[in-house]
């Protein structure tokens, strides 16, 4: 599949499902027969691309519902437009099952495992030749992919319906939800047929497909979110001696020129222009207003003031982290007749001091990469899995299974390039505790944040603490606000997906 990053979200292939309508509705009049469609290995290799779509989907609001949902990020509070209701409920846990952002991520995982189960069941009723690597790549990134899908429902929304098949009929379109234990069963299963049947061990030049480094770094993060370590160790091992590295300086893993190199094991893709591929993540992170001093385009950008980093995440790197700038970036501005900030100029925030007479906000710094030929429009990937990920799993891996000492060199290859001191101490609940803060820092706004939370046990407490200071900071904010209990680990199960589905239990507290 050459450029296959051009190919992703250009194809115009209906199977079984639209991006537009339910998951779960069966083959409007017009779409594309899925059984005349396959016809050859080409048919597969595109339906297999199409599969690849709701990734896309997926990431252009995951920060809403993982990193905002953190002490990592908050919102810019605009008291003239509410329209951004939803998404302040989200960071401030006052969500519920008609919140637009958890249905939207919700359809878009069931339409990619839609897509690539009618690949699956198809793929076993061909009546023409097709090469056994050619089978085994196309299974082994479905199943992949199914299982990537799969990973994201089961740990935002629980107990979800286990749709293994193509749906053809009524019957088996509404379906009741599985458990938690057999959905995760579902999920090691698929992604360990896929690491025995995909063939790329890491990305070739230019390509977002599914490789072995990717399948088994994240099947390794789902046997850590089982406390499973002992399986996680080998497979994160594994990925070690794939070819995968760390760039030398920390910002150059975002850089437009090194999506999909050797520090990306897993990565969305984008492609600006007028076709359709675009990200705009940079407008959603940067304050709204004109544009023209922060990117170098003249836009009225309505879209932006979230995911905005958090004092007590600035306060959280040590003296001398070079990710600090990389990540981070201040806008200093003024604020005109109307009460509108009207930004100036990007300063660091390295040993930053505001000025009272000059109005500034944070902004992530590590999705800006000018310059921009269109408005909000940019080719900024997003990172599910890089490598600096993969050394941190497997330090905390080895050190849940007693093995300290020898976690301590994946560690430490992540503050060297920091720019830190090496870490030393062996104590077990010690470097627990280095581990995940490390995590916090090198991972920021990637959406790991507020599912590290949960996975260990510290939503609860951190969150809880965060949100005293939230809501001593903000009067804007309800006294109801940060009310987390362990029913607030899940999001609710989409009201629309209730009604339609009389079968689905709602989750505890909603």
């Amino acid at each position: 599949m050459k450029n296959f990053k051009y190919l992703l979200f250009t194809i115009v292939l209906i199977i079984n499902t639209s991006c537009e309508k339910d998951f779960l509705e069966l083959s409007p009049e017009g779409n594309l027969n899925t059984g005349n469609y396959y016809k050859n290995t080409q048919d597969f290799q595109q339906a297999l691309v199409g599969a690849y779509v709701p990734l896309r989907d997926v990431s252009n609001i995951a920060f809403f519902m993982d990193e905002m949902r953190s002490d990592n990020s908050e919102y810019d509070y605009n008291p003239k437009d509410r329209g951004g209701l939803g998404f302040e409920q989200l960071a401030d846990f006052l969500d519920d099952s008609q919140n637009g952002v958890i249905s939207q991520r919700y359809l878009a995982c069931y339409n990619g495992i839609s897509r690539t189960n009618v690949i699956l069941d198809k793929l076993e009723k061909i009546n023409f030749s097709m090469t056994d690597a050619d089978k085994n790549q196309i299974i082994g990134e479905a199943k992949a992919l199914r299982a990537h899908y799969y990973f994201d429902l089961v740990r935002h929304f629980g107990k979800v319906p286990l749709h293994i098949h193509e749906v053809l009929d009524k019957e088996n379109a509404y379906l009741p939800q599985s458990s938690v234990e057999e959905i995760y069963t579902q999920i090691i299963n698929d992604f360990t047929d896929a690491l025995d049947k995909v063939s790329l061990p890491k990305f070739p030049q230019g390509t977002g497909r599914i490789t072995k480094g990717m399948v088994a770094s994240e099947l390794a993060l789902v046997y850590m979110s089982l406390k499973q370590y002992d399986k996680s160790v080998p497979l994160l091992d594994s990925v070690t001696k794939m070819g995968y590295g760390l760039w030398a300086n920390y910002g150059d893993a975002f850089k437009n020129e090194n999506q999909n190199k050797m520090e990306s094991v897993f990565e969305v893709q984008y492609k600006d222009g007028t076709d359709g591929q675009s990200s705009n993540f940079i407008y959603r992170f940067i304050p709204i207003g004109n544009t023209t001093n922060i990117l170098g385009i003249n836009y009225n950008n309505t879209l932006g003031g979230w995911n905005v980093p958090t004092p007590d995440l600035i306060e959280s790197y040590e003296i001398g982290d070079k990710r600090l700038d990389a990540s981070i970036g201040v806008i200093e501005g003024t604020i005109n007749a109307s009460s509108n900030f009207v930004a100036s100029r990007i300063v660091s925030s390295v040993n930053y001091v505001p000025n009272p007479s000059v109005a500034y906000k944070y902004f992530i710094r590590k999705y800006y990469h000018p310059p921009y030929l269109l408005a909000n429009n940019t080719k900024e990937n997003w990172p599910v899995i890089r490598y600096s990920n993969v050394l941190l799993m497997l330090a905390e891996s080895l050190n849940e299974s007693g093995q300290s000492p020898v976690a301590l060199p994946y560690l430490n290859q992540v503050r060297t390039r920091a720019g830190l001191a090496n870490v030393t101490t062996t104590v077990q609940s010690e470097l627990r505790d280095i581990i995940a803060k490390e995590r916090r820092i090198e991972l920021a706004f990637e959406n790991s944040r507020w599912l590290d939370l949960v996975r260990t046990n510290q939503a609860i407490p951190v969150l809880t603490q965060f949100g005293i200071k939230q809501k001593a900071k903000y009067g804007y904010m309800l006294p109801s606000a940060y009310t987390i209990t362990e029913n607030r680990y899940i999001y609710a199960i989409p009201f629309r997906e209730m009604t339609i589905n009389p079968k689905l239990i709602q989750n505890n507290g909603y």
